[in-house]
């Protein structure tokens, strides 16, 4: 399985688009997780495009600009909880084991990296 996060600092332009996809040609991920996407209404047209057709965003919020997290149809997925900053996963393989992926946006402010933290002791109960 092949996993690929990224912080893409906004999709709103075209170099940064033909990044993701070309991207998703050579590492064809299994599940890909972006943050700072900076859209929302496009993202759906990002998974058909990328061949990820299962797809779980947030929107962008003030400065906080969006994650989204992208599987394939193959993946057993089931979500947990996503935030502003956060998307939370259960992974099912073929074989039943279950493993946990959580895709995180830290605060970038030093004020603030104690709600990254809070968010992370949160999700761990």
């Amino acid at each position: 399985m092949k996993i690929v996060s990224w912080n893409c600092r906004g999709l709103g332009n075209g170099p940064t688009v033909r990044s993701l996809l070309d991207l998703g040609r050579v590492e064809e991920p299994d599940i890909l997780f972006l943050c700072e996407t900076r859209l929302e209404k496009e993202l759906d047209r990002f998974r058909w495009m990328l061949g990820l057709v299962h797809m779980c965003s947030w929107k962008g919020e003030g400065r906080s600009r969006g994650v989204a997290m992208f599987w394939r149809r193959e993946v057993d997925v089931t979500l947990r909880s996503f935030g502003r900053r956060h998307i939370d996963v259960d992974v099912k393989l073929e074989d039943g084991l279950v493993w946990r992926l959580t895709g995180m946006y830290g605060e970038s402010a030093m004020d603030r990296k104690k709600e990254t933290w809070r968010t992370l002791k949160l999700l761990k109960q």
